[in-house]
């Protein structure tokens, strides 16, 4: 491999065409969308060639594109190799040590912060995550680049640059198989990727396909099960090899005292109830797993675990002014994710309040995830037995709408318990 079209300036393609250019391969960056001028301009000023279309003449050049790329733009090409970003930054760097890889249509940011907080009581970590980019000693972080992205090129970026510490980095549609553990989070829900041709189910298939030494899934996750028996790799599941023990119902805001059962050994931790709990069992059974195959000290990391206040506005737990807030907010919320989110609260906790209250706020439109409203209603109505009211903030027909209400209309009550959620 010695020249290379790189496709898409706005997913990563950047930040590989860097590295290969540091390493003296010739390349060539085919800005797709032809709507980063600014990323444009700092290629063109590290002498790396960019192009807004393609003629004849790159029949020798390989391919390389993000996994979700249209195939509009990949039929461009019909004679030439292609491989994917992931694929690439597999060849460029091949096995790195103490590095772990987080991938998932859900639960990626949380785990990968739950993995990176209780890793950094046994040495220096470096976290990549939807957040941002930063380093991580004895829990107190310390912000390295709050512009990064977790395409595979901004992972090209990072390993470009590595030191002896333990890097956490959470991916999007797939990991490039590098290093010693790969995740996978969830494969639900699935969802349309490649222009909707394609199924973000097939990205998943990237982890199975490109790591080489220890995979961690979910034992409930049919799908990730499905796919893990299609390959002969070293694959843990939580639930199966790693379990955690916790009350049958939990009341939100509280502390709860749980015990983390491995095959051969069973530590006990508190955990702090500045998140929901149930929505937290999964990224630390991950996390713990992930601890557990670097031979870390798993008591050590269990009395760590107290020191851990959750992912800021990630199911996080609020109390002031006499009543109780939940905050779940992400670039990632949809109808499946409130769905999710109410069905934690169903199914796990004491809801004792006055009055439930539930406010949506998509004002944040610096996402390119669509929102379907109509869909968030109806979610809505799912849960009228739990919800008392439910509003929206954004300019929308409300007359079109079963349940959500103006959001300038819902108000407080001491007692009460308000959940917000939305983009952010």
């Amino acid at each position: 491999m010695s020249k290379f079209i790189l496709l898409d300036i706005n997913h990563g393609a950047d930040y590989l065409a860097t590295v290969l250019k540091n390493r003296g391969y010739e390349v060539v960056v085919y800005d797709i969308y032809q709507t980063r001028n600014d990323k444009k301009q700092q290629l063109m000023d590290k002498n790396i060639k960019v192009v807004d279309s393609i003629d004849i003449g790159y029949t020798d050049y390989i391919v390389s594109y993000p996994i979700h790329c249209p195939m509009n733009f990949l039929s461009i090409f019909p004679n030439n190799q292609k491989i994917s970003h992931h694929e690439l930054v597999k060849h460029i760097y091949k096995n790195k040590k103490k590095v772990v890889e987080i991938t998932g249509s859900k639960g990626k940011t949380t785990t990968a912060n739950v993995l990176a907080y209780l890793a950094s009581f046994e040495e220096n970590v470096f976290l990549n995550s939807s957040n941002c980019f930063e380093s991580i000693d004895q829990g107190n972080r310390n912000l390295i680049d709050n512009n990064n992205s977790i395409s595979a090129g901004y992972t090209s970026k990072i390993l470009s640059e590595t030191t002896d510490s333990i890097y956490i980095l959470e991916e999007s549609l797939g990991v490039c198989g590098v290093g010693d553990i790969s995740i996978l989070t969830s494969t639900d829900p699935i969802y349309h990727i490649n222009g909707g041709e394609g199924k973000s189910l097939e990205a998943k298939k990237q982890l199975f396909k490109l790591s080489e030494n220890n995979i961690i899934i979910d034992s409930k996750d049919k799908n990730a099960n499905a796919l893990a028996n299609d390959y002969e790799k070293n694959v843990f599941r939580i639930w199966e090899d790693i379990s955690i023990e916790i009350p049958d119902y939990l009341e939100i805001g509280k502390d709860v005292l749980s015990k983390i059962h491995l095959k051969d050994l069973i530590v006990e931790s508190k955990i702090n109830g500045s998140y929901l709990l149930a929505g937290y069992a999964n990224p630390i059974l991950f996390s713990a797993m992930a601890l557990k195959i670097l031979n870390k000290d798993m008591r050590k990391i269990a009395n760590s675990l107290y020191g851990f206040k959750g992912v800021k506005n990630r199911l996080s737990v609020i109390s002031e002014n006499d009543y109780t807030k939940i905050i779940d907010k992400s670039g990632g919320f949809s109808e499946d994710s409130l769905r999710y989110l109410l069905t934690l609260l169903r199914n796990n906790y004491d809801l004792f309040y006055r009055k439930i209250n539930l406010v949506i706020d998509l004002t944040n439109d610096s996402h390119c995830q669509k929102i379907d409203v109509n869909a968030l209603d109806k979610v809505v109505g799912e849960y009228k037995n739990l919800i008392d009211e439910a509003f929206l903030f954004g300019n929308y027909n409300f007359e079109s709408y079963k349940c959500l209400k103006e959001g300038d209309e819902f108000k407080v009550n001491k007692g009460d318990l308000l959940i917000e959620c939305g983009r952010g």
